[in-house]
C-alpha cells in the first residue's frame, strides 16, 4: 500500500505533469507512432512577437495584392506566367538571403551553405505538394473560376483541416488548452467570413449588377468542379505545414543525452512510447538517419534548423516542378487560350508585362510591375516568418492561426476599398454586413490567438520543455 501511495504522489507533482501535455490518444493506441511532448528552442518574447507580426501582415497583404494582381496580369498574360516570374524570382531572392545570414550570423556558419535541411526526397515532396496547391489555388482563381465572392471566406477552412491533421497525425502534444483556444480562433474566423459567404452580389467591396459579373463566363458545373478543386488546394496547403512541422521538430533521440534538460516524466513518456519490441525506437532511429540535424558543439543540444534554408530548398525544388510542368497551361480547361501557340503568347505578354509597359495598347499593364514588387516582398516575408513561427512554435495549428487573423482584417478592408474588375484598387469606404462581421469576428480571433500565445510562453517558461539553456524575455 505504501508503495502505491508513493507512485501516486510523484504524478502530483507541478513539475511532472503539465496542464498542457495532455496526450492527443490513449497510450495503448498510440504504438503505431510516436508522440512527443512540446519543446523549444530557447527564444525571447521580442523575438517570438516580431516573428508573429510579420507572418499576420504578410498575409494581410497577400490577401490584398494577390487579386488585384491576377486580375491585372489577366489583361494581357495568364496565370502561368505570374507563377513562373515569382517563383524564379522569389528563389533567387531566397538564395541571396541564405548567402547573406550564412556570412553574418555566427551559428549559421557552424553548418554548411549548401546542406539540405532535411533530406532531399522529403524536399522535393515538399515541393510537390505545394506546386499542386499553388496550380490548383492560381486557377481557380482565374477569371473567377470560383464565385468571387467565395474566394476569400473558404480559406477559413485551412485552420480547421490543421486541426484534423493534427488529430489524425499527431506528433507533438497541443493539449487542451491549445485545442480550447485554436477552436476558439475557428469560431471568430466563421462569424468574420459568414457574410460573405452568402453576399453574392459583393466581391472585394466591389457591387455586382447581376450574378453573373461574379460568376463570370462559365457554367455551375464547372464552378462546382473548380470550387472543389480550390478547396483541395487549401487541404494541401495545411497538410504542406504538418510535413513541414515534422521535419522543423528536434531530433528526441539526440538529445537523449542531455538528460539534465529533461525531467524524469519526459523520459518516462518516451520510454514508454518506445514499447512493444521496439518498434517506435527504429523509427526514431531512421528519422535520425534521414535528418541532417546538427549539434553546437559547445554543449550538445542540437541546433535550430534555418527557416531561410528550408525556403529556399522548397522553392528551389518547385522552380524545377514548375519547369517540368510548363505545358499545364496548354491543358483543355487550364489554359487562357485553345492552341499552344496562343497560350505560349499570353505568356510570354504577361512576362514583358513585368519589364515594360505599353502605354497605347494595354493602359492598366503598368499596375501589374508595382503588383509584383508589394507581392514578392510579402512572399518571402510571409515565407520566411511562418516557418520560422513553426520552429519556435512546434505546431502547425498555431502557425496557421496566425495566418488566418488576417481573414477578418481583410474584410474590413474591403468595407473601406474595392477591387475593380480590372485590378485598380478603389478608396471607397461603406458599411456592409462584411464589415460588420468581420468586426464581431475580429476580437474573437483575437482572443483565440492571445490565448495560444498565453499558453506558449507559459510552456518555455517550464526548464523542463527547453532544448538548452533558458533566455530571458
Amino acid at each position: 500500500m505504501e508503495d502505491d501511495h508513493e507512485e501516486l504522489l510523484q504524478y502530483s507533482d507541478e513539475d511532472s505533469v503539465s496542464e498542457t501535455d495532455d496526450p492527443c490518444c490513449p497510450i495503448d493506441k498510440c504504438q503505431d507512432r510516436v508522440l512527443y511532448p512540446l519543446t523549444f528552442f530557447p527564444h525571447t518574447k521580442l523575438d517570438f512577437f516580431v516573428t508573429l507580426v510579420s507572418l499576420i501582415l504578410s498575409t494581410l497583404t497577400l490577401l490584398i495584392v494577390l487579386p488585384l494582381y491576377v486580375s491585372s496580369i489577366n489583361v494581357r498574360g495568364n496565370i502561368y506566367s505570374l507563377f513562373a516570374f515569382n517563383i524564379t524570382l522569389s528563389t533567387c531572392i531566397l538564395a541571396v538571403i541564405l548567402v547573406v545570414v550564412h556570412y553574418t550570423f555566427h551559428m549559421s556558419r557552424n553548418r554548411p551553405l549548401l546542406q539540405f535541411p532535411v533530406n532531399i526526397w522529403k524536399l522535393i515532396h515538399l515541393a510537390g505538394v505545394y506546386v499542386i496547391s499553388i496550380y490548383l489555388y492560381l486557377y481557380g482563381s482565374d477569371r473567377n473560376r470560383v464565385l468571387c465572392h467565395l474566394q476569400d471566406p473558404i480559406k477559413g477552412i485551412v485552420l480547421v483541416i490543421a486541426l484534423l491533421y493534427y488529430f489524425f497525425f499527431c506528433r507533438n502534444l497541443m493539449g487542451l488548452h491549445r485545442i480550447f483556444s485554436t477552436t476558439t480562433v475557428i469560431v471568430g474566423l466563421f462569424i468574420a467570413v459568414d457574410y460573405g459567404l452568402c453576399d453574392e452580389f459583393v466581391c472585394r467591396g466591389y457591387d455586382r449588377q447581376q450574378i453573373v459579373d461574379d460568376a463570370g463566363p462559365w457554367s455551375w458545373k464547372i464552378h462546382s468542379i473548380w470550387t472543389g478543386l480550390y478547396i483541395f488546394s487549401l487541404i494541401l496547403f495545411a497538410s504542406l505545414y504538418t510535413l513541414l512541422d515534422r521535419y522543423v521538430a528536434p531530433n528526441y533521440d539526440q538529445m537523449m543525452p542531455c538528460a539534465s534538460f529533461l525531467s524524469p516524466t519526459f523520459l518516462n513518456t518516451i520510454s514508454r512510447s518506445v514499447v512493444n519490441e521496439g518498434t517506435s525506437t527504429n523509427a526514431i532511429e531512421d528519422e535520425s538517419q534521414e535528418n541532417n540535424d546538427r549539434r553546437d558543439t559547445s554543449n550538445g543540444v542540437p541546433m535550430q534548423k534555418s527557416p531561410v534554408s528550408f525556403a529556399f530548398w522548397i522553392h528551389f525544388f518547385v522552380l524545377l516542378w514548375a519547369i517540368l510542368t510548363f505545358w499545364i497551361d496548354f491543358l483543355h480547361g487550364f489554359g487562357k487560350a485553345d492552341s499552344v501557340a496562343e497560350n505560349l503568347n499570353f505568356t510570354l505578354k504577361g512576362l514583358q508585362c513585368h519589364f515594360f509597359h505599353d502605354g497605347q495598347s494595354s493602359p492598366h499593364c503598368n499596375n501589374v510591375v508595382w503588383y509584383a514588387l508589394i507581392f514578392q516582398m510579402a512572399y518571402v516575408i510571409f515565407w520566411i516568418s511562418s516557418v520560422r513561427l513553426l520552429i519556435l512554435s512546434q505546431s502547425a495549428v498555431f502557425t496557421i492561426a496566425a495566418m488566418s487573423y488576417a481573414l477578418p482584417v481583410v474584410g474590413i478592408w474591403w468595407s473601406l476599398f474595392y477591387a475593380s474588375p480590372s485590378g485598380v484598387l478603389v478608396w471607397a469606404p461603406k458599411i456592409r454586413g462584411e464589415f460588420v462581421c468581420s468586426i464581431i469576428g475580429c476580437p474573437i480571433v483575437s482572443v483565440g490567438l492571445g490565448l495560444l500565445c498565453k499558453t506558449h510562453f507559459e510552456d518555455i517558461r517550464k526548464p523542463r520543455n527547453l532544448i538548452g539553456r533558458p533566455l530571458r524575455s
